[in-house]
């Protein structure tokens, strides 16, 4: 059996695979492949930090047997619906609503004086 960090982008439902434990990658390791990925988005900076920020906090470890480890998309970012993924894995992930839109509310806070 191995283990892997299963990232999946939000904005067009792509995944990814890491070899090994989830704890065996700092978070900033994480946020870069996520950022790498995200640039081809074209987002603005803050709309980029969130989403490389919601692929790093779904992040899943999984466990596969190791004939099942070559057919994960460990080298590049792949369409979910293209590659094969453990059975039930994505149940752990979100993938209600892959769009380009957020649920949160980015609309910058406008703060009033209050005189």
């Amino acid at each position: 059996m191995q283990k892997a960090v299963l990232l999946r982008c939000p904005i067009c439902d792509s995944v990814r695979t890491l070899e090994g434990e989830r704890n065996r990658y700092a978070k900033n390791d994480l946020y870069k492949t996520a950022k790498n990925h995200l640039a081809s988005h074209n987002l603005d900076e803050t709309k980029s930090a969130i989403r490389k920020c919601e692929i790093v906090s779904d992040a899943v470890e999984i466990v596969i047997y190791s004939e099942d480890h070559d057919p994960l998309p460990n080298k590049e970012w792949k369409q979910r619906n293209a590659t094969w993924l453990p059975e039930n894995v994505l149940d752990r992930v979100d993938t209600s609503n892959p769009s380009p839109e957020s649920s949160a509310d980015t609309t910058p806070i406008q703060l009033h004086n209050e005189d």
